[in-house]
């Protein structure tokens, strides 16, 4: 046997695959390139939402600090007399967010505070030195007691003043009774509108009520009005910023103090009532109808307060066929009675006699 006719050996016993694709090892690697490519697409989109997401919380965070800021300042410039300022202030953190802790209850203060704060005007003439109260504390007593009488509160309150400015321990209690009645009865009168106020003024009613306070507890009926006057000022100044806090506030106020009216005469029942038309003018745009149909209730609301006109009754009718659809009727005459029928299987034969 020669050389030639040997057969060569595969050293490594590994025989060749004749079935083997040639392309499968390209296919693999078009494979692993698109999940690479789904990868980074993928973490991608995760980078970019948590940077929205981060970008949102500072600049929420950002507003927060804000606000805080400008509520430590609102308070600081109450305290230095900055009234006007203050309640700037507090009516741009209405405007970015209504619901901030505690900002009703100090707009209301600055309000009171603007209400009872004379406006200084400079003027050039020296300022007069007030002519000294001569008379005896008898006779300043006895006016002021006449003044009572009469209800002249504020003529009562100078009388005790002077009377105080006289003599500091001139029948001490009763002049403070005299106080307490003055304060109390001329804050009543002024939330009302009564006695000698033609027109309301609730945050000197509220003031007077306040300073009484210092002289006794008071009765049912002024803390009433006092709590009533404080919830009026605070939806006011929600009105035509915040439609929805309005109407939280002034339906309270509606129903537990109807008839309650601000300086210009305006009713409690009168600014509700408006404020629930608009509230039903947003509730009709929303894009749900579920949400528009709710529009129906506050406009019923104002209705019961007072007639709609007809724009809106036009809306309430329009909206009320679009979200309560008429149910389709029947004609009786097209009802068909079905007669009564015997199957004559069903007949049972009599028995023969």
């Amino acid at each position: 046997m020669s050389m030639f006719d040997t057969q060569p050996t595969n050293p490594s016993g590994i025989q060749p695959n004749p079935n083997k694709n040639p392309n499968s090892g390209r296919s693999s690697f078009w494979i692993s390139l698109l999940v690479l490519f789904v990868v980074v697409i993928l973490g991608s989109l995760s980078g970019y939402g948590l940077g929205i997401f981060q970008r949102v919380n500072a600049e929420k965070a950002q507003l927060q600090q804000q606000l805080d800021e400008q509520f430590a300042l609102a308070r600081q410039d109450i305290d230095e007399g900055r009234y006007e300022i203050a309640r700037q202030r507090l009516e741009f953190m209405l405007q970015k967010n209504a619901a901030y802790p505690g900002i009703g209850d100090m707009l209301v203060e600055v309000q009171v505070k603007l209400s009872i704060t004379p406006t200084l005007v400079p003027t050039s003439t020296p300022t007069m030195t007030p002519t000294p109260d001569l008379r005896s504390q008898e006779a300043i007593y006895a006016q002021a007691q006449q003044q009572m009488q009469n209800r002249d509160w504020s003529g009562a309150l100078a009388s005790i003043d002077a009377l105080r400015k006289a003599d500091l321990t001139y029948f001490t209690v009763q002049v403070d009774g005299m106080y307490y009645m003055a304060l109390r009865n001329r804050g009543v009168d002024q939330i009302n509108g009564s006695g000698s106020f033609q027109q309301t003024n609730m945050e000197g009613g509220i003031y007077d009520l306040t300073l009484a306070e210092r002289f006794g507890p008071l009765d049912n009926e002024a803390e009433s009005l006092r709590t009533g006057a404080r919830m009026f000022v605070l939806a006011s100044s929600f009105y035509g910023v915040d439609w929805v806090q309005a109407e939280q506030y002034f339906s309270e106020v509606y129903r537990l103090y109807p008839g309650l009216r601000d300086s210009t005469d305006v009713t409690v029942a009168r600014r509700y009532r408006e404020v629930l038309l608009n509230i039903g003018d947003l509730q009709a745009q929303a894009k749900k109808q579920s949400d528009s149909c709710r529009a129906l209730e506050s406009w019923s609301l104002a209705n019961s307060i007072s007639p709609l006109d007809n724009d809106y009754a036009y809306k309430f009718n329009a909206l009320n066929l679009s979200c309560n659809p008429p149910t389709p009727t029947i004609d009786p005459a097209l009802l068909i009675t079905p007669t009564a029928t015997t199957d004559p299987a069903l007949i049972i034969p009599s028995a023969t006699p």
